[in-house]
């Protein structure tokens, strides 16, 4: 059996997720494991960061995968883990919250094949002006994740009417 056949097989489902993420994301994620009966695991890629590594032949390092975490990005990610435990407290579905470095879609990726993920859920751009000109300059992760994966991708639409 090929290794793009097993990914909805076994393995966690992977979640990108950043600062003033919208509930339907979590929420999606959560009822999606739940209908696996697997674990869910949020990343969230902090963007002042880098890889250490930019081969892509080149063994995975853990300082890229877990990079050191400074006193900013200890609150953003403080913040987020206490957004996920209240909003997933009293859910049976497994789950955890790692900080990764890198470009997002990049990092989402490898976390993604480290872990033997089944799949990836992210939200797609929000509507408006100044979302536009934001993924003009950094592109899109769902697009990204969506065009260069072999693992399905599961993209939640983020639109005025969703919280």
């Amino acid at each position: 059996m090929s290794e793009s056949a097993t990914h909805l097989e076994d393995g966690p489902i992977v979640v990108g997720i950043k600062p003033g993420l919208p509930s339907r994301i979590i929420e999606t994620a959560e009822r999606t494991a739940g209908s696996m009966g697997c674990e869910v695991i949020f990343a969230y890629v902090e963007l002042n960061s880098a890889l250490v590594e930019l081969d892509p032949t080149e063994p995975r390092l853990n300082e890229s995968l877990d990079p050191e975490i400074d006193d900013e990005m200890a609150g953003v990610s403080a913040a987020l883990s206490d957004m996920l435990t209240a909003a997933l407290a009293g859910t049976r579905v497994q789950w955890s919250f790692r900080v990764l470095a890198g470009d997002p879609a990049s990092a989402l990726s490898r976390l993604a094949a480290d872990v033997g993920s089944r799949m990836l859920v992210v939200g797609t751009r929000r509507h408006g002006p100044i979302h536009r000109v934001e993924a003009f300059f950094a592109g899109s992760v769902a697009k990204s994740l969506a065009m260069g994966q072999s693992r399905p991708v599961l993209l939640v639409p983020l639109n005025r009417d969703a919280d």
